[in-house]
């Protein structure tokens, strides 16, 4: 179920995913994400990967789901991941999930972006799991929806979609859709991996290690 690597997270992160948009994994989405989602476009519309994504989808909804992906942790030896670089969390109950498998496996780092955070009954998990040690939640924003408050343990993401858009309020990381990437921004706190500084240097995930739990 969980992948290892991609040209961003670098060679020591693992990933689980599921697909973007569809079945209603992304319910806290806004008009500004879902343009710019590259998990609509590209290699995520391989039938190889579109398969993968399926079938993480359906193994979420299985009883024994949060024992199999414990097991599958320990066996790789997985010690970071990352949820959903496609999708979301979609429900209360998979954010539970969620949780236990980052309780059943306290030896890995486990951390998450979020725009699930606009829907409350989600969001009430998402700040249990916030609370978990070796968890690190980030609400994910953007120019259409904001937080007004922020949870104790949770940082704030801005996804920046032109030059002139800039967070209303200070955020802890700043992520460029792709065609800003090459610009020079007068931004703090912009993910160094999408900065053309931090690619020459090689900075990613693994290396970063900004956005893991302590």
């Amino acid at each position: 179920m969980v992948t290892q690597s991609n040209d961003k997270l670098g060679g020591s992160v693992f990933h689980f995913d599921l697909p973007a948009g569809r079945h209603g994994t992304c319910p806290g989405r806004t008009s500004t994400c879902d343009s710019q989602c590259y998990a609509q476009r590209g290699r995520f519309l391989f039938p190889q990967v579109q398969d993968r994504l399926a079938y993480c989808y359906a193994a979420t909804k299985r009883k024994d789901f949060v024992p199999r992906l414990v097991s599958e942790l320990y066996r790789k030896g997985v010690l970071a991941m990352r949820w959903m670089v496609s999708g979301d969390v979609y429900s209360p109950g998979f954010a539970k999930k969620v949780m236990a498998v980052a309780e059943g496996t306290p030896f890995c780092r486990h951390w998450l972006y979020s725009r699930s955070w606009r829907i409350p009954a989600i969001e009430a998990v998402l700040r249990d799991l916030a609370l978990v040690d070796n968890v690190s939640v980030w609400y994910s924003a953007d120019r259409d929806a904001f937080p007004t408050e922020v949870p104790p343990r949770v940082r704030v993401a801005y996804m920046m979609s032109d030059a002139d858009d800039h967070p209303v309020q200070p955020v802890d990381l700043v992520f460029l859709v792709h065609r800003l990437r090459k610009m020079a921004l007068p931004m703090a706190n912009v993910c160094l991996q999408e900065t053309p500084e931090g690619r020459e240097s090689g900075v990613t995930c693994s290396t970063c290690q900004v956005c893991l739990p302590d």
